[in-house]
């Protein structure tokens, strides 16, 4: 039997013995695992820790020592049932919590340290992902701490392949798109968003931001000289690290506004080009692999999803004798001001400028709702308010292009007071 596999079987227990030997030992003898996965509070400490006060330590984890060491060490998970006693002994001296019964395994005398450290490397992330699962981030750094410790105990890992496949064979089964994703998400983005990343950033948005730094270098290589395709490195980070803060903020339309800005300002390309030979890429890729699917090995916490606002819906009642259905004009009109109580105010009037009109209205339930009345009375030709804006999106002097450029600039102030917005209120 090879040593990773006689490791495998003693870290969960499987001996000729027939019995577990245990061993009473205090919270000074026991170190943590150096390599613990789980860099972040465990989301579960508070309620393992009332019952531990409760209960005391129904279940401690396995203890190990290895070769040469004084100190015993965790050899498969509960470093924050460790944490906790340490913190339950400060608190209330109480002996309970001080010296325990501990399981023990002595370290096989086949094994070398570093074998031994990937097997109890892999227990932890194992552990940890059965019980509050580990962050991506945690995940990810785990598994390329144990790609070095296969190197330094002379397992070669040449690529990303052998590695998935060793790490099935040694219990903990990764993908090699799996292990792809999570080399990335080291190299490209926890230098730019640490802050988000521990903070716990989605597996979705993860991805999402991924799939758009590979789009968007596929654009700059395609559109710039050889000498300056390196330069995309550089400004992926600069635009990506103006959303290191509280995860929430991270929204990849957003990140992909301000990586095009970028991209636009150091090629001096127009940002509607590049946004449209990136879309068209990603269509076509879209096309060519549809959407990625894979199996979840070890599925996050459910989040608790918001409901969004129910839109306004057409009406299905039957027009009434003599009554024409409702135009376009009039039906969005309605749609818009539907959240706001004011659907009322809108009838038809196809003699009006905008086809319908507007009933009188003095008090409004919000300052936007009064800036939507206005708006929809400046459409049907209403001079009271001054709105250059909207003279100019209306006017016959500008062509369609310049008007989707006027369009685009709205929508980028639009999304930068939004994440001022988000900013302000994390803060």
């Amino acid at each position: 039997m090879c040593a990773s596999h006689l490791l495998n079987r003693w870290l969960h227990g499987a001996s000729n013995s027939g019995e577990q030997e245990m061993v009473l030992v205090s919270l000074e003898q026991i170190q943590p695992f150096f390599l613990n996965p789980r860099v972040t509070r465990n989301p579960g400490y508070d309620a393992l820790k009332a019952s531990i006060l409760a209960r005391g330590l129904d279940n401690p984890p396995v203890l190990t020592r290895r070769p040469g060491d004084e100190k015993y060490m965790l050899a498969s998970g509960g470093n924050t049932r460790l944490a906790i006693l340490n913190e339950l002994w400060q608190e209330t001296q109480d002996e309970r919590y001080h010296r325990v019964c501990w399981p023990f395994r002595p370290w096989p005398e086949t094994l070398s340290p570093q074998q031994g450290e990937v097997q109890c490397l892999i227990g932890h992330l194992a552990e940890s992902d059965l019980h509050n699962g580990l962050m991506f981030i945690e995940r990810a750094e785990g598994v390329l701490h144990l790609r070095d410790l296969y190197l330094e105990a002379g397992i070669e890992c040449p690529t990303q392949q052998v590695l998935a496949e060793q790490l099935t064979r040694d219990g903990y089964p990764v993908s090699q798109s799996q292990i792809s994703r999570m080399l990335q998400t080291v190299d490209w983005l926890l230098p730019c968003i640490p802050n988000a990343l521990y903070g716990g950033l989605t597996r979705k948005v993860i991805d999402r931001l991924l799939a758009l730094r590979s789009a968007a270098e596929q654009v700059w290589v395609k559109l710039m000289p050889l000498e300056r395709q390196p330069e995309f490195a550089d400004l992926f980070s600069t635009a990506l690290a103006t959303f290191n803060g509280e995860p929430e903020g991270v929204v990849p339309q957003l990140v992909q506004d301000e990586l095009l800005g970028e991209m636009s300002c150091r090629s001096g390309m127009s940002w509607n080009t590049l946004l449209a030979e990136l879309t068209d890429g990603q269509s076509k890729r879209q096309v060519l692999l549809g959407p990625p699917v894979e199996k979840v090995l070890w599925p996050p916490p459910p989040e608790v999803e918001k409901a969004p606002l129910p839109e306004p819906e057409p009406s299905t009642e039957p027009a009434a004798p003599g009554e024409s259905k409702p135009s376009p004009l009039v039906h969005t009109a309605r749609s818009l001001c539907a959240c706001w109580g004011l659907d009322a105010c809108i009838q038809p009037d196809d003699s009006a400028p905008a086809g319908f009109t507007l009933a009188a209205c003095h008090e409004f339930p919000h300052p936007a709702a009064q800036r939507c009345y206005q708006v929809l009375a400046a459409l049907n030709g209403d001079t009271s308010t001054p709105m250059p804006a909207l003279e100019l999106l209306l006017s016959p002097d500008y062509d369609n292009a310049q008007i989707q450029q006027l369009m685009q600039l709205i929508s980028l102030c639009r999304q930068r007071r939004l994440r001022e917005v988000r900013h302000d209120a994390l803060s």
